[in-house]
């Protein structure tokens, strides 16, 4: 069993991530279909004679701006290639207005190059603009908002792994209310127990999870840090003791993932039996959310009705075995991103320890380190994996004790 861990986060990860996330079909269809293969004084020279000729908002101007703006990016000039795109921008919008949906193809070439320059700042702006330009061209039923509300909700997520404090909080406060507005739209439109509504209700829950999760860390999120995230995110409180905000905002987190995933529920219960592999990962899901914040209760309650759902229906050995067979790390609750590959020089330990039926990590023994025998990285791990908490193993319907298991936790520098 392999583990990471971000320490930090590299500029190349942050190109890669950003520019999974925010890379359309529409602009790398664009691309390449059109590769520019003009000089540059060509492209110049053509824009001054239409300015001359027809004035600066020509319409034939923002085609030659796009091929320009290609041919900037095509060469790694992703700051004049950006210029470029705001400027075909402008000229679109005094062309056909502001709303008009041939904007969007401009503002999603944008995107994706601020992304890859690292400008937050401009990338957020333009991804409100395309939210903008799809609410005001489509209605709640139409799948293309929905996929929009989720692609800045996701961005969101995103942008918390690159920001501290009370502003990384605000991101996820923001993402949370994207994926309300998705999840209310796609019920309208395929009904209450419709399956396209679990990935969305699925990150609803990840993401009330880490919120709920970072109220109540003292250490990770101040008082200060809450109120700014949450006051200027309509989301204030009549409380000014700091216990007392901590727990409303803790409450109403856990109360909202545990709704979503309760939905999740009832909609493979619906399909009983042949969902029941499905309908039992659900339970276990919830018990996997209520175990990271600490409802060990609520978790084994979950964990157990999972395990008898499977036996009375008839699920083969070997299923049952996936979801219970040995512990598994609660990892469904981290916030997911992209992933590079672990180097053979990362840092890391090997340890064994065993895993008790409430699923925290007991008699951790560092077996190596890499580099070898470092105090720090022992320590370091055996803290790490001793705050990491576990599904336990289930053995007919209970929760028992697994011994040795072996684990190397990689630290990413």
């Amino acid at each position: 069993m392999i583990i990471t861990t971000n320490i930090s986060v590299s500029v190349f990860a942050l190109i890669l991530f950003s520019g999974e996330l925010i890379a359309s079909e529409k602009s790398s269809e664009r691309l390449q279909l059109s590769t520019p293969e003009h000089s540059l004084q060509v492209y110049q020279s053509e824009i001054s004679r239409l300015e001359s000729e027809y004035g600066a908002y020509h319409p034939a101007l923002r085609e030659v701006l796009l091929k320009l703006g290609e041919w900037h990016r095509s060469r790694g000039k992703f700051l004049e290639a950006t210029q470029t795109y705001e400027r075909a921008l402008h000229v679109g919008k005094v062309d056909k207005g502001m709303q008009d949906t041939s904007q969007i193809e401009i503002v999603e070439l944008l995107v994706e190059s601020y992304s890859l320059l690292q400008d937050w700042y401009s990338l957020d702006k333009n991804l409100h603009y395309l939210l903008w330009l799809h609410r005001r061209n489509y209605d709640t039923e139409d799948d293309r908002l929905v996929s929009m509300l989720e692609r800045v909700a996701r961005w969101y997520t995103r942008a918390y792994q690159l920001h501290h404090d009370g502003e990384a909080l605000s991101y996820l406060v923001k993402a949370d209310d994207l994926y309300d507005e998705a999840v209310r739209n796609t019920t309208i439109q395929y009904g209450d127990n419709s399956k396209q509504l679990v990935k969305l209700l699925q990150a609803s829950a990840t993401i009330n999870y880490k919120i709920a999760n970072d109220v109540n860390d003292v250490f990770r999120m101040s008082y200060r840090d809450i109120r700014e995230a949450m006051v200027p995110n309509k989301r204030a409180t009549t409380y000014m003791n700091e216990i007392a905000t901590r727990d409303y905002y803790f409450d109403q987190s856990f109360y909202k993932g545990k709704q979503s995933l309760n939905r999740i529920i009832d909609i493979y219960r619906e399909g009983l039996p042949g969902s029941a592999v499905r309908y039992a990962q659900a339970l276990v899901y919830q018990g996997d959310f209520y175990l990271a914040l600490s409802r060990k209760w609520n978790a084994m309650n979950n964990y157990k009705k999972a395990y008898s759902v499977l036996i009375e229906h008839g699920v083969n050995v070997k299923e049952v075995k996936v979801i219970f067979g040995e512990p598994r790390r609660l990892t469904p609750f981290n916030i997911p991103h992209k992933e590079s590959q672990v180097l053979a020089e990362a840092r890391y330990v090997e340890a064994s320890f065993n895993v008790p039926k409430d699923g925290w990590p007991r008699d951790i023994k560092i077996v190596g380190t890499n580099p070898e025998d470092s105090h720090e990285l022992r320590t370091q791990g055996r803290h790490a994996i001793a705050s990491t908490r576990y599904r336990p193993r289930f053995e007919h319907g209970k929760p028992v004790t697994t011994e040795r298991v072996s684990m190397r936790y990689v630290f990413r520098d």
